[in-house]
């Protein structure tokens, strides 16, 4: 039975042609697996469509509006619209929340209103509005969201500094936060003048002189947010093998335009994330058909085929590849089962998107990998993981959600919290499991 969309399409100033894709926008995929005999699938494809378009017409109006802005101005201003945030507070002014088809435990545990449902709910929505309306009509209704959201964005960041700005946009795009160090001193004791360096992870970004050193730190980050977009480009990239290059390059072009959300896992994610440590293959990672989709894509590198494979701690559907020489596993509906704990891995929907030649790459985030290695009781990577996230900040409200939506026992989430606090988690029986 399709509900009463008319208080939603008022708001929206349109009506739909097709209310079963309306529907679809609020079918959350834990819906299906208590209702397995649904005519409807998720709304995960309306949602990838709609984050693609979103994405698009956000980065027209502010190119319009702000012809004065830097791309690191636009680049900032951007995130800052369409993260998570900000998705579900649109979601909110809608009321979607109201209309979402949950399973029963994802309703009992806050799902209803949790940040990342709405804001997947939101992004299905501007798909499906693409699809039954057109782009026009779906760009008025981006804009008068976006519009007030933009002008309390600028507004706010009128009493925001360089280094202010800066932070945010590291901590927004890289999880890292910004550095500062004296470079270099000169002239005479009166009238002395500093170098700063501002480094984010291991590069030097921006460079500023000042008669203090609290001048010459706002002179170099506002350096650094001139040329953020340039230091970016080519940055994580390129410390690669040049093997891993050449595959992560294959893979971004086959798998470019598939109709499903997918990551890159494992080692190859931590490098690219800033961690200093040997990649050793590329995991590709996604539900079970997008797997299939992954697979057939690189039919022609394929040593063994998708199948389903199960094995201690790890269950999934799993094809072997080799693109470039280098060793490539699809895995689909992945499940890790230690410490008391079955993570369901949907890793490839919290994302991080990483710039990677001319475009980018969808990253499994560190935080899901700290879950993830802590289930399976790596210490060493866990150690590893929670130093970088210590070090360069991490995302709670993330790690809040994931453990929420995954019923992690409080005891393993009580670890999770100590190993990010420096305090080394209690010893567990390590296994031979591929990464995340």
């Amino acid at each position: 039975m399709i509900p009463d969309f008319a208080p939603l399409e008022d708001t929206l100033g349109l009506v739909f042609g097709d209310k079963s894709l309306l529907l679809q926008v609020f079918v959350h995929r834990s819906y299906l697996h208590e209702n397995p005999d649904s005519v409807l699938p998720s709304n995960e494809r309306l949602e990838f469509l709609g984050d693609a378009i979103l994405g698009c017409v956000v980065a027209e109006y502010l190119y319009q509006r702000g012809p004065e802005m830097s791309e690191g101005e636009l680049t900032s201003l951007r995130s800052a619209l369409v993260r998570t945030e900000a998705l579900a507070d649109f979601a909110r002014q809608l009321d979607l929340g109201q209309y979402l088809l949950l399973s029963r435990g994802e309703e009992a545990s806050g799902g209803r209103d949790r940040p990342a449902t709405l804001a997947r709910t939101c992004e299905a929505l501007v798909g499906a509005l693409y699809l039954d309306q057109g782009l026009a009509a779906t760009r008025d209704v981006i804009l008068r969201l976006v519009h007030p959201a933009l002008e309390n964005v600028l507004q706010q960041r009128l009493d925001k500094d360089d280094k202010s700005r800066l932070q945010e946009l590291a901590q927004g795009e890289l999880q890292l936060t910004p550095v500062y160090r004296v470079v270099r001193t000169s002239g005479p004791d009166h009238a002395r003048e500093f170098t700063v360096g501002v480094w984010v992870g291991e590069r030097l970004v921006g460079e500023g002189s000042g008669r203090s050193k609290q001048t010459a730190e706002q002179a170099a980050a506002r350096h650094a947010l001139e040329r953020w977009p340039l230091l970016w480009a080519e940055k994580r990239w390129r410390g690669l093998p040049v093997a891993f290059q050449e595959a992560l390059l294959i893979i971004q072009e086959r798998l470019a335009g598939l109709p499903v959300a997918w990551a890159v896992g494992g080692s190859v994610a931590s490098f690219l994330q800033g961690l200093t440590l040997e990649p050793h293959d590329i995991d590709l990672l996604s539900d079970a058909a997008g797997a299939r989709q992954m697979a057939t894509a690189l039919a022609e590198f394929e040593i063994a085929p998708l199948a389903w494979r199960e094995d201690p701690g790890i269950a999934s559907h799993l094809g072997v590849l080799a693109v470039a020489g280098v060793p490539v596993e699809v895995i689909g509906d992945l499940r890790l089962t230690g410490r008391g704990c079955t993570l369901a891995v949907r890793s490839w929907e919290d994302t991080h998107a990483v710039p990677f030649a001319a475009g980018t790459l969808p990253v499994v985030s560190l935080e899901y990998q700290l879950l993830a290695n802590l289930v399976l009781g790596r210490e060493a990577r866990v150690s590893r993981l929670a130093a970088h996230l210590q070090e360069h900040g991490y995302d709670r409200a993330l790690l809040e959600q994931l453990m929420a939506e995954q019923h992690v026992p409080a005891d393993l989430a009580a670890e999770v919290w100590q190993s990010l606090a420096g305090e080394q988690p209690r010893p567990a029986e390590s296994a031979e499991t591929p990464e995340v």
